[in-house]
Formats: structure tokens, C-alpha cells, sequence
């Protein structure tokens, strides 16, 4: 009889444990949830607003190639330039010595 109380009273004991720890694990996720709502939800949000600022900023890749294709043609046009206009400050040169 007192081991079947024992035993009882053992059941017990184990239920009571398992519901508090289970009433502890909802209460620990609550405050996380909270603290996630507090301090990281907000942090998340600015660092959103930040990439969107930064995202207006850069060009469309479209527009980043339009723009490759016109610095090509500009350092083309660019050498061209200054080998004429090495061409001609020769010739310069020369007609200043040959007077």
C-alpha cells in the first residue's frame, strides 16, 4: 500500500513537473517574442529602410551597361584625341624650327 502511494504520489510529482516546464517554455517563448519585438524587429526595419536608400541610389544594370558602352567610345575618342593632338604639337614643332 505505501509503495502504491509512493507510486502515486510519484505520478503526480511527474505530471506537475512536466506542466511547469511545459508553462515555463511558453512563458520563455512569450519574452522572446517580446524581445524580438522590441529590439530586433526595429533594428531589422532600419537596416530595410537603409538598402532600400542605398537600392534608389544605383543604377539599373541596363543603364550600368549603356554606360560601359559609353565610356568605351569616349576613352576611343580620348586616345584618338591625344594622338592627334600629338600629331599636330609636332608639326607645331617643326614649323617653328623650319621659320
Amino acid at each position: 500500500m505505501i509503495a502504491k502511494l509512493l507510486g502515486d504520489q510519484k505520478k503526480e510529482i511527474m505530471e506537475e513537473t512536466s506542466r511547469m516546464l511545459v508553462d515555463q517554455k511558453t512563458e520563455i517563448m512569450h519574452e522572446v517574442v517580446a524581445l524580438m519585438e522590441v529590439e530586433v524587429r526595429p533594428k531589422f526595419d532600419l537596416l530595410a529602410e537603409k538598402m532600400d536608400l542605398l537600392a534608389e541610389k544605383f543604377l539599373p544594370p541596363e543603364e550600368v551597361e549603356d554606360l560601359d558602352s559609353r565610356v568605351d567610345v569616349l576613352e576611343a575618342v580620348t586616345r584618338r584625341n591625344v594622338r592627334e593632338i600629338g600629331r599636330i604639337s609636332k608639326e607645331l614643332e617643326d614649323l617653328k624650327r623650319a621659320q
